[in-house]
């Protein structure tokens, strides 16, 4: 493609980056990263990342998982785009005040005639939590991993939470209630991944600079050959 300089980074650093981190200063940072295919999680110390782990549980899973549940439950048939819609809706991972429920419109799996349901809050949020479950698993392996010296900033820094699934209702709450850490949602977590490529560039233009590439850069292309 004709590019100067390849440079491979964690997408968990670049969420990290767009999420106001500073991840050059030598302090402990837990990142949770719930995307489209993978959630990511990453201790992030003096730009480097330290202890990290992936896990095939992310937003396009919770939305198979919704759509195998009121396909058992309901006999209804959904697609992809309206388990999406109900998630964004009345899905939680903990309870919260006046919760209500979606009217849903698919085709039913025995008469092959279109059909509704009434999905509540209830049974999304247990079918999200048996979701959750495996990724609170995969955040403890990680915490379990960390070197000591880094557990006292892990405890003051708590847990940021970025992409598309940090936008689920109360899911900070749910991270609290669990582990007991500060936990604390991107401003803008859709776009942490983008907007931290995008800070980052800087820092490689500096690099380039400093010469500190050129030898990364051989060593890998020739690596491609």
């Amino acid at each position: 493609m004709g590019a100067s300089l390849v440079v491979v980074e964690e997408e968990v650093k670049m969420s990290a980056i767009g999420a106001g981190i500073n991840v050059d200063l030598p302090r402990g940072h837990l990142v949770v990263d719930i995307g489209g295919g993978t959630t990511d999680i990453a201790i992030i110390s003096a730009g480097e990342i330290v202890v990290s782990r992936s896990v095939k549980v992310a937003g396009k899973s919770l939305n198979e998982e919704i759509v195998k549940y009121i396909r058992s439950e309901y006999n209804v048939a959904i697609g992809i785009v309206t388990a999406e819609k109900v998630k964004k809706n009345i899905g939680s991972l903990v309870k919260y005040p006046n919760e209500r429920s979606i009217q849903i419109y698919g085709r039913d799996i025995v008469s092959g005639l279109p059909k509704e349901a009434k999905i509540t809050s209830d049974e999304i949020r247990n079918v999200l939590l048996s979701s959750f479950s495996k990724i609170t698993d995969v955040v403890i392996e990680v915490m379990e991993n960390t070197p000591p010296e880094l557990a006292g900033d892990i405890m003051k820094n708590g847990i940021m939470l970025c992409g598309g699934g940090a936008l689920i209702r109360n899911i900070d709450k749910y991270f609290f209630d669990i582990f007991q850490l500060p936990t604390k949602i991107a401003a803008e977590p859709l776009g942490c991944v983008i907007e931290g490529t995008k800070l980052y560039e800087k820092t490689i233009l500096r690099k380039v600079e400093e010469g500190v590439y050129d030898d990364q850069q051989k060593t890998y292309l020739e690596g491609l050959s």
